[in-house]
């Protein structure tokens, strides 16, 4: 599924008559690199609805730039902001499968502090509540 989206970005851009080429050339690599980042998602085993939920919600917002400094931002992991003792989304194009799927990731590598634990499982209780029950 993750494939025929992608290849829907890249027919969107080539049918758009109106882009400059530079701006068809941003978008068109910025869709490059977030494919290959999806595509490690889905090789470390994580939840194709959640990689595809990533890939298409990035793939979006990219579909809008119109600078270098969007896309590069865009691009960057979703990570939370902490503030008042708790994680909370930051930034215009933050993902929460995205920070799901980060969270999973450090947890594996690490255990969790107290307030990351408590994030972890707040979005997987989102995201897997009932298959988790």
């Amino acid at each position: 599924m993750i494939a025929f989206a992608y290849m829907n970005c890249i027919a969107d851009l080539i049918a758009d008559a109106e882009l400059t080429e530079k701006i068809f050339w941003l978008r068109f690599e910025a869709l490059r690199k977030l494919r290959r980042l999806v595509a490690i998602y889905e090789e470390d085993g994580f939840k194709s609805e959640l990689v595809e939920a990533v890939f298409c919600k990035k793939a979006k917002y990219l579909m809008e730039a119109t600078t270098k400094k969007e896309t590069e931002s865009i691009l960057k992991p979703s990570t939370p902001r902490y503030s008042g003792g708790e994680f909370l989304p930051k930034g215009d194009y933050y993902v929460e499968e995205e920070e799901l799927i980060l969270w999973s990731r450090t947890s594996y590598l690490r255990p969790l502090a107290l307030e990351e634990q408590k994030r972890y499982q707040e979005l997987f209780g989102h995201y897997f509540g009932d298959e988790a029950a």
